[in-house]
């Protein structure tokens, strides 16, 4: 059976938790980003070598160009090079994927829209770069070849694009292949941007029949369902051959559905992290930090607390960290307070010492961005004007809003602007549960509050 874009996500980044995880983009990435599709990108060169019609075999096209076409091989170079040129800047999708916490990126593409994106990363596309992936650093592997990311543009490694060139490739492109057969043997790999009717599939389908394992959590691929009644019968039957081989498919209706699943699973490789907001007299909020610091005693050790040292985050932090020191399970590095130099803006903190400070010179706006970067999860308690602000920067960012409305003041005012339950960690959240955020009872809103903690921090369901 194919699985949902939940559970795909869930896999994945299940497997980037525990450092196993490889990307592989294919030509649907790009065309979403508004770059032509194969057909598009070699359908012109048909009527130049005298085909009619659909021409559904492009690699056996583009072979038919080069050894019949006006100015063979060159010409056909310079064709993908004129058309791919004016492609320079990197779409949203490619900006996630630079985001994700992983060492290695694959793609068929030739385009250098990733390389734009992450500009911190290597690039493998010659063969004899496959000698110096896995040195720690994160690489983009261009197994069929690059055009030139600065400057004008000239292929840094030549296109593998007719049928000889996919054919002989194993023979030409020992390294890479034997890397690519290493890395889909011992990673689970998400191939993301294809459909049956792209060539690169070839490569999937490789890969899966040669070294195909039964392993349920191997491998996972978001493949295009075709709209044409005619081709779907034959789509399920490659669908069922891949689940098969130990590939999890999850079927989408079109690539520009794959940013908003690239969305989810950056949201779900970020670190463990919980950032705590709002604010409020210490009578009024006490009741409430206290009940959640008991709650979180039994959250995994490596969830971590992030505030910018208001009294609501601070009252949370300072509770836990008592809770656990007195348990002898107190670790600093868990709690994270960021502080601006100039602090005119912040509540003092009490003597208590507590946790990590982490002092910066950044404004606030900038200051708050930077952190959910790199968190999970937002809960807001009672709450001013700044509360509102960070909820903003956290809708924005993808970081799921847990308003514990029963507090009153911001988190209320949240809560009453969502006419439907949102999603949390990438799926809906139970209604009764976002309901009970809002009951009288604060042990029942409690309750719902740290449940939806769990949704939205992606902690396994028991």
């Amino acid at each position: 059976m194919t699985i949902d874009r939940y559970e795909l996500v869930g896999i994945f980044g299940g497997a980037v938790d525990a450092g196993v995880a490889s990307l592989f983009v294919g030509a649907g990435l790009s065309a979403a980003a508004g770059l032509p599709t194969w057909s598009d990108l070699l359908g012109p060169l048909a009527a130049e070598i005298g085909v009619g019609g659909e021409f559904a075999d492009l690699p056996l096209l583009a072979e038919y160009y080069e050894q019949n076409g006006p100015g063979r091989r060159p010409a056909l170079e310079n064709h993908l090079r004129n058309v791919l040129s004016a492609y320079r800047t990197p779409a949203e999708s490619h900006r996630l994927i630079a985001k994700l916490p992983i060492d290695e990126i694959w793609t068929t593409n030739f385009d250098s829209l990733l390389e734009a994106a992450a500009p911190d990363a290597s690039v493998a596309a010659h063969d004899n770069d496959a000698l110096d992936i896995g040195t720690g650093r994160r690489t983009i592997i261009k197994m069929h070849g690059s055009l030139s990311l600065d400057g004008p543009s000239v292929w840094i490694a030549p296109p593998v694009i007719t049928r000889s060139d996919f054919e002989q490739y194993e023979d030409t492109h020992p390294r890479m292949w034997a890397l690519l057969r290493a890395s889909y043997l011992t990673r689970t790999m998400l191939f993301l941007g294809f459909s049956f009717a792209d060539p690169n599939i070839d490569v999937l389908l490789r890969l899966a029949r040669r070294y195909g394992t039964t392993a349920a959590d191997r491998h996972l691929t978001a493949l295009r369902r075709p709209v044409d009644p005619k081709g779907i019968q034959l789509h399920e039957l490659r669908v069922r051959d891949l689940e098969n081989s130990g590939v999890h498919v999850c079927e989408i209706s079109d690539f520009s559905e794959l940013t908003p699943m690239l969305h989810a699973i950056t949201t779900r490789t970020r670190p463990e992290r919980l950032f705590v907001s709002g604010s409020g007299d210490t009578s009024q909020l006490k009741p409430w930090y206290d009940k959640l610091a008991v709650a979180l005693t039994t959250r995994p050790p490596s969830w971590q607390l992030a505030s910018l040292g208001g009294p609501a985050g601070w009252g949370v932090t300072s509770r836990l960290a008592e809770l656990l020191r007195a348990n002898n399970r107190y670790t600093p590095d868990r709690f994270r307070i960021y502080l601006r130099k100039n602090p005119g803006e912040q509540t003092p903190l009490t003597d208590a010492h507590f946790g990590t400070a982490i002092f910066t010179d950044l404004e606030r706006d900038e200051l708050v961005g930077s952190v959910l970067d790199n968190c999970r999860a937002l809960l807001v308690i009672c709450g001013g004007d700044s509360a509102f602000d960070e909820v903003r920067s956290a809708l924005e960012r993808g970081v799921s809003v847990i308003p514990l409305a029963s507090s009153g003041a911001t988190a209320r005012a949240v809560w009453d602007s969502s006419t439907t339950p949102p999603d949390l960690g990438g799926r809906p959240c139970d209604p009764q549960v976002w309901r009970n955020l809002a009951d009288p009872d604060p042990d029942v809103a409690v309750m719902a509050a740290m449940t939806a903690i769990d949704q939205a921090m992606c902690r396994p369901r028991t």
